[in-house]
């Protein structure tokens, strides 16, 4: 069994080797984006049998497709933020530097926006569907700059060398807990909320054999290492989910 995930560095490696050891699977890390590119697909070649993968990229591997390569292996993250309410949803957070005259989403327009990668929900889609919702069209709207990591983006912020960056909240949390200069960043903006990277499974993974692992891992939720390691990357707990859960997002991505 093999465990793909393309959530790291964001998220802690030791979080996934953790959860591979907890179900049995072999971890590997995908650090160039946060889901298969298009054209990409290890769980159709039969590279992956597990994946930890954006959101956007659930659905375009499932909901959308005419042959899904993934399905929900019914379990995802709970971020430990109190604007997530205790429910598996977390934000696009649009920071910028203090010093600026930063109100709102539309003071950015022409402005150099950094994005994590063309695949990110919260790097790159929660903004694209916030200033669709706005009647613009973002390629128009502001220069996204795609930086390859959400604490790069945040980086870049302060090095001055962008004007705002979009980012995955609990990334955002978790780094503002030990950097001071992040904590100091200001929220522009929370888009949102959108429904928390999934679990997924290659499709044709036998049904009991991925029940068993729902069953596993939330069997493990109360286990203290499990817990300090998702303490560590600012989450609270695992919970169970339905595809229903993503409806939203495919409705977003096929009106954009």
């Amino acid at each position: 069994m093999k465990l793909v995930s393309y959530m790291a560095p964001g998220f802690p490696h030791s979080l996934f080797e953790r959860i591979g050891a907890i179900v049995g699977a072999e971890v590997e890390f995908v650090e160039t984006s946060s889901g298969p590119l298009p054209g990409e697909d290890p769980f159709a070649s039969g590279e992956a049998d597990l994946g930890w993968i954006c959101s956007t990229s659930y659905v375009r591997l499932a909901l959308s497709s005419a042959t899904p390569s993934v399905k929900l292996a019914g379990i995802a993250w709970l971020p430990n933020d109190p604007d997530s309410a205790g429910s598996p949803v977390y934000f696009g957070d649009l920071v910028t530097r203090r010093e600026g005259a930063v109100a709102s989403l539309n003071d950015l327009r022409g402005a150099k926006i950094g994005c994590n990668d063309v695949t990110s929900l919260s790097g790159h889609y929660a903004l694209r569907f916030a200033l669709d919702d706005l009647g613009e069209d973002p390629d128009e709207f502001a220069d996204l700059v795609f930086t390859g990591g959400h604490r790069r983006s945040l980086d870049a912020v302060l090095a001055g060398d962008l004007d705002a960056a979009v980012v995955d909240s609990v990334v955002r949390i978790n780094a503002s807990a030990s950097d001071a200069a992040i904590r100091d960043l200001h929220v522009v903006e929370r888009l949102g909320p959108w429904p928390v990277q999934p679990l997924v499974a290659r499709a044709d993974l036998d049904d009991a054999v991925v029940a068993q692992i729902a069953d596993q891992l939330m069997a493990a939720a109360t286990d203290p290492d499990l817990q300090e390691e998702l303490a560590a990357a600012s989450l609270q707990g695992l919970t169970r989910i339905e595809a229903d859960h993503y409806a939203g997002i495919d409705a977003a991505m096929h009106r954009t």
